[in-house]
């Protein structure tokens, strides 16, 4: 290959890279080689600015100093910077080779390209809105309930990727770190106005492989199995293995939401709209329907209403978009009245229970005290 076509891509790699994507009459420029040269430097100086902005500008990792003199933000930022360095050298010799290397073959090197694939659709104009939109934080998280018995893997990683994305940018404002969390909303921006331009004008499909990623459901079940299989174990009594223990309480949770549905379905009409229930504070006003269909939605609601007054009672008003995720992702379960969210139901049915047995002590109280009355009463008269 011509020796000054390999120099000009190995330049890119020395800040010259934003320059030769450049429209240019010259050949030595304009050559793919070049252009492809010089679009992995500028990834790689891009993620080398990244890198300033978060720990060393920005500071994110606060000041905490694990080594005299040396704060968290700089030693990790240093590594990076190393580790970014290598790749930039590496690059720099493919290109000095005459070899084409782009950010896929970097990917493909870490083991990390099998994590995206490209593949044609034929999707419908309403599934391509439903993929795009699966995409959108907040908003994304209403089509969990609404699309839950289609099983695609294709909307279930996007969501896994909505949340994960989401809720970093959320904690990031919750610890005032706004300038990087508006960076990451910059990025993730962009990314879904690139998703959706491929998809539209090209079919084009972006696959995330984020199947190991479990699910929240998935993870509560996996809670649930594991205590249970380490009690089984430690009480000596008897050993299940956990894949049996696995089989077993998705059969208790499924017959559950069976008789979970019966039992509602016995039950008046909500005469309130079902989407008042997520509505914190103004849902208290749903408490009329509470003996309704719409029961267990209103239990949820209101405890994130005493959630949301508690963060505001000590003072951690930032965290209240945390809970803004959960009632995006409660709002598309709506339509399903006998919906079991983890770890609230068991809170719902704990103070269920305690109510009932509350109710239950008065009402022996008050009947013992009336059984106290007439006997008194009997012997005033005789």
């Amino acid at each position: 290959m011509n020796k000054k076509i390999t120099a000009n891509a190995m330049s890119a790699y020395f800040g010259l890279a934003a320059l030769l994507l450049l429209p240019s009459k010259k050949e030595n420029i304009n050559h793919p080689f070049v252009k492809k040269h010089a679009r992995s430097a500028l990834f790689i100086h891009g993620l080398m600015f990244m890198n300033y902005l978060i720990f060393i500008s920005y500071s994110f990792l606060g000041n905490f100093s694990p080594i005299n003199g040396y704060g968290l933000n700089d030693i990790l930022a240093a590594l990076i910077f190393l580790w970014l360095f290598w790749w930039l050298l590496y690059w720099v010799s493919k290109a000095n080779n005459g070899d084409d290397f782009s950010i896929w073959d970097m990917a493909s090197m870490s083991k990390t390209d099998k994590l995206v694939e490209f593949k044609n659709s034929n999707l419908n104009e309403q599934w391509i809105l439903t993929i795009i939109l699966s995409l959108v934080p907040f908003i994304g998280f209403t089509l969990k309930g609404k699309f839950k018995n289609y099983k695609s893997p294709i909307l279930e990683n996007n969501l896994k990727l909505n949340l994960i994305i989401t809720f970093i940018i959320s904690l990031l404002f919750v610890f005032w770190y706004e300038n990087i969390g508006l960076l990451f909303v910059l990025f993730y921006t962009i990314f879904i106005v690139f998703y959706s331009i491929l998809l539209i004008s090209k079919s084009s499909l972006i696959q995330l492989n984020l199947e190991k990623i479990p699910t929240t459901e998935e993870i509560y079940v996996n809670t649930i199995c594991f205590l249970k299989y380490l009690w089984g174990y430690f009480s000596g009594k008897w050993f299940t293995t956990f894949s049996t223990w696995k089989e077993n309480q998705k059969n208790t949770f499924s017959d559950l939401d069976k008789s979970n549905k019966e039992y509602l379905e016995t039950l008046k009409e909500p005469k309130l709209s079902k989407y008042i229930a997520y509505i914190p504070y103004i849902n208290i006003i749903s408490l009329i329907d509470f003996h309704s269909q719409n029961k267990f939605h209103i239990a949820y609601g209101i405890m994130i209403t005493i959630i949301s007054w508690a963060l505001w009672f000590f003072g951690y008003h930032n965290y209240q978009i945390l809970l803004l995720i959960l009632v995006c992702f409660w709002l598309g379960y709506t339509k399903m009245i006998a919906y079991r969210f983890p770890v609230f139901y068991d809170l719902y049915s704990l103070f269920n229970m305690i109510g009932k047995k509350i109710f239950r002590a008065w009402k022996n109280v008050r009947e013992k005290h009336n059984e106290v009355n007439e006997i008194s009463f009997t012997n005033i008269d005789v």
